[in-house]
């Protein structure tokens, strides 16, 4: 051992190694099966690309806006997920999402060091952090736009403060970006805030010209991330795609990540717990223009729909962990814990190892029971064996009608079988408010169900037992129920069945 690397690890403090442990155990959260629906019919699309050697770009799945342009944001991200699918199934992607989300965190510590902090603190908040994204974590494109999130937070403090100009990379990460996942969108956002808060010191003249100088330089990042994001196959049309949700009141009050928090919910506590912490910190440090604009703009967007609860881990993480390390040094208690510890730094040390070897050992255990289960976990959320009796009736139903989080599913088990076209599936905007809107009007039970079905000429139904329109179905004389395990439901017109037969 050389002696640089021995002195460097005399150095180590307790602190320290449990900030290790809590990067170990945050994998516990952030590597996840592939429980989203999504993850299906984006492997199916990554392969298509792969075969057919070109971007998707028109609908492939459905029959009720088959053909229709099908601007792809995630079209990069799809591709490298099929091919890391074809290395090692299901289990590669988990890890490889998993990864990426885990380079965010590395990159909010790199943010956290850029002030003096309690590393004790630090790993508690950290802990936090991942618990406050839990209902996004796992093998999805968003991983992607929290990392970058991220890596453009840490150039921006660090600009702001005066020790890098990184933060002039950022329009070439754009161009990236907006191949890799829609959420590009928001990493306009914070440099937009951080403009918008050099504007104002500029106004008022503080510290001269400094201020004037930035603005202007971010002003101009900013324009060029904007020009930057252009750089894809649909250019301009990338961005009405991605903007379209956001004012979509179907998507909004239908599709579950889009809706606002219920912290009724335990996966919503850690994002509720955090966003509780958020005043505290603020009356433990008094924060800056920057870090009250951009907390307020990332709580807005993280109460307005679940799926931005990552940017607002992102961006807050480290303001609470600066805070209360803050906090921390005020309390007289701090020096009392120190003079306690001088003494016993060598016990703590030995405990602090203990932790990190404990949390290396349990999050290991977990993390392979939890990949380890996949097919069970595919079979208990999706309708597996439903699919299996689809798959030995190929004649039966030339309509289907899905429930609407089983389509990527069902498009992983049968495209491009045209008997097996899926009425809708988990890309919303693709299939535009009209669609959207009778999905869920048959999903909730809406009088215009049966018109729905008639336009369609839907033929056979698979969604869940308890479904409204399986409800209507099953004292319908016309339908008949072939299937049913619990889990999935299978009803089929008589006249598809009486089709089937003959044929």
């Amino acid at each position: 051992m050389s002696e640089a690397l021995a002195l460097r690890l005399r150095r180590i403090t307790p602190g320290q190694l449990l900030v290790v442990a809590a990067f170990v155990v945050i994998l516990c959260v952030l590597v996840r099966r592939g429980g989203d629906p999504d993850i299906f019919w984006h492997l199916v699309t990554g392969q298509w690309m792969v075969d057919h050697h070109r971007i998707v770009s028109q609908d492939l799945f459905t029959f009720t806006v088959a053909g229709k342009q099908w601007i792809d944001p995630e079209y990069t991200t799809e591709i490298i997920a099929y091919l890391v699918y074809k290395l090692g199934g299901l289990t590669l992607v988990s890890l490889a999402f998993g990864a990426v989300a885990f380079v965010g965190f590395f990159l909010i510590l790199q943010r956290v060091r850029l002030e003096r902090t309690n590393m004790v603190i630090a790993a508690i908040v950290i802990g936090v952090a991942a618990l406050g994204g839990a209902a996004v974590w796992g093998p999805r494109p968003q991983m992607i736009t929290f990392t970058l999130t991220c890596l453009e937070l840490l150039w921006l403090d660090r600009y702001l403060r005066g020790k890098s100009r990184a933060i002039y990379w950022l329009p070439l990460v754009m161009i990236a970006w907006a191949n890799l996942h829609g959420g590009f969108l928001f990493g306009l956002v914070p440099v937009g805030v951080a403009a918008f808060v050099e504007t104002v010191h500029w106004v008022r003249r503080v510290d001269g010209d400094e201020h004037k100088r930035r603005t202007r330089n971010l002003v101009l990042v900013f324009i060029g991330c904007v020009v930057a994001a252009l750089i894809n196959p649909n250019g301009i049309h990338l961005y009405s795609y991605v903007i379209q949700p956001q004012f979509s009141a179907v998507q909004q009050n239908f599709i579950a990540e889009w809706q606002s928090p219920n912290f009724h919910v335990l996966q919503e506590r850690g994002f509720e717990l955090m966003l509780l912490l958020v005043p505290v910190a603020f009356a433990l440090r008094r924060p800056s223009l920057w870090d009250v604009c951009l907390t307020l703009v990332v709580s807005y967007l993280a109460l307005s729909a679940v799926r931005h609860a990552i940017l607002f881990v992102a961006a807050e993480t480290p303001l609470l962990i600066w805070s209360f390390s803050v906090g921390w040094e005020r309390m007289a208690l701090a020096s009392r814990v120190r003079a306690w510890m001088a003494p016993h730094a060598r016990d703590l040390l030995a405990g602090a190892v203990a932790v990190l070897v404990v949390a290396i050992l349990g999050t290991g255990y977990f993390v392979h029971s939890t990949l380890s289960n996949q097919t069970r976990a595919t079979a208990a959320n999706f309708p597996v064996e439903a699919s299996d009796w689809l798959a030995a009736h190929p004649a039966v139903g030339t309509h289907m009608f899905d429930q609407y989080g089983w389509g990527g599913y069902l498009i992983s088990r049968f495209y491009p079988e045209p008997n097996r076209r899926v009425f809708s599936f988990g890309e919303a905007t693709l299939l535009g408010t009209k669609v959207m809107q009778q999905v869920s009007d048959v999903e909730t039970g809406n009088p215009d169900w049966q018109q729905i079905f008639a336009q369609w000429n839907i033929d056979y139904v698979i969604d869940v037992p308890g479904a409204p329109a399986v409800l209507a179905l099953e004292v319908d004389s016309r339908w008949t129920k072939v299937y049913d395990d619990g889990l999935a439901v299978i009803m089929v017109k008589n006249t598809a069945l009486t089709a089937a037969a003959k044929g």
